[in-house]
């Protein structure tokens, strides 16, 4: 049975206008400005370009989203506002009674509008592959797992579907997957069922949980250098070497060999260090990874073809990922990051 999880399609629903979010960014903000749409796969979100030059991101939930939830993420936010970073992130806004969380009424019901700081940069996604770009996105996902490391909070319980801790769970989704791909990812998930166990002794915390080339900020006239990181709507409490797992499985497809893999484990591992039990689990994790973008990437699109699109935009690379992993074992793979930063006690 296909049990309901976050971050499950949302509901068809009843769009704002370019004048109504104006509207309600001036009037629970202060905020005025020119106002253009943003994509977004659930919530409706609006860039908002005030006379001062400063941008400003207006993100209005479905009317199923959790108050928790997004309060959480605010939360997280404004704990790395205190922090000194490697890069940027945004900063939530507080309305003019002070809350980062305003409801306003719609004809399905209640929904959730947030404001947050807007980050200047060109998607990663957008822009060319570089040796140097890749350290310095081992160092930007560390330090935000470092700023994260002492934010204590009540972690909101849910389902969500991207959460790596959850990958058993999408064996419910493989029927949506294209036929003569099913055995490949089945195989991922069963793979991933037998080393569930060790995942419990590895060290948690809150984590980013999506840190992709759609998630990561460079600057256009210099490529190499990250301007900021974005969208922190799939955050979980997990290991913390989840999080690289996650960005790694978005890199495994490109150059030669797994060079480009390397360069941001050691980037990574050089601010936060790597276990040996971080770094024997770490090929498990990439894999399944792998697998979940084709698994749920297919599902979503099944039930949104209007917005396939956008959904299957991280499909090809992590087919791509996944066929050049296939020549590696999960021990191969665990004793190459082994010797690639040697000897870990």
């Amino acid at each position: 049975m296909i049990l309901p999880m976050q971050g499950a399609p949302a509901a068809k629903i009843d769009r704002t206008s370019l004048a109504r979010a104006e509207a309600l960014a001036r009037r629970h903000f202060g905020i005025a400005g020119s106002v253009s749409v943003l994509s977004s796969e659930r919530d409706e979100t609006f860039l908002i370009r005030a006379a001062d030059g400063c941008g400003y991101i207006l993100k209005i939930a479905a009317a199923d989203e959790r108050a928790d939830v997004l309060q959480f993420q605010s939360d997280a936010l404004a704990h790395l506002s205190t922090k000194r970073l490697v890069v940027p992130v945004p900063r939530p806004v507080a309305s003019a009674n002070g809350e980062m969380l305003v409801s306003v009424p719609s004809r399905e019901g209640p929904r959730i509008m947030r404001v947050l700081t807007y980050l200047e940069g060109m998607l990663l996604s957008h822009a060319p592959r570089q040796k140097t770009q890749l350290a310095a996105l081992g160092r930007a996902l560390a330090s935000i797992g470092e700023g994260l490391a002492d934010f204590h909070t009540v972690v909101p319980r849910q389902e969500l579907v991207w959460d790596l801790c959850r990958a058993w769970s999408l064996h419910d989704l493989v029927p949506f997957v294209e036929t003569a791909r099913r055995p490949l990812v089945t195989k991922v998930l069963d793979a991933y069922g037998l080393a569930r166990g060790a995942l419990h002794e590895l060290p948690r915390q809150v984590i980013h949980n999506d840190f992709n080339p759609h998630n990561i900020l460079v600057d256009p006239a210099m490529p190499e250098k990250v301007t900021g990181i974005i969208d922190f709507g799939d955050m979980v409490e997990a290991p913390a070497v989840n999080d690289l797992a996650v960005a790694l499985a978005y890199h495994v497809f490109s150059g030669p060999g797994l060079e480009d893999v390397a360069t941001i484990v050691r980037a990574y591992a050089a601010i936060r260090p790597l276990s040996r039990l971080e770094l024997a689990v770490l090929p498990t994790l990439v894999r399944t990874r792998l697998a979940m973008t084709i698994v749920i990437s297919e599902w979503r699109s099944s039930r949104q073809p209007e917005n396939s699109r956008y959904i299957l935009r991280n499909h090809a690379a992590a087919l791509a990922g996944l066929a050049k992993l296939a020549d590696w074992s999960d021990d191969e793979l665990g004793r190459f990051f082994q010797d690639m930063m040697g000897d870990r006690s």
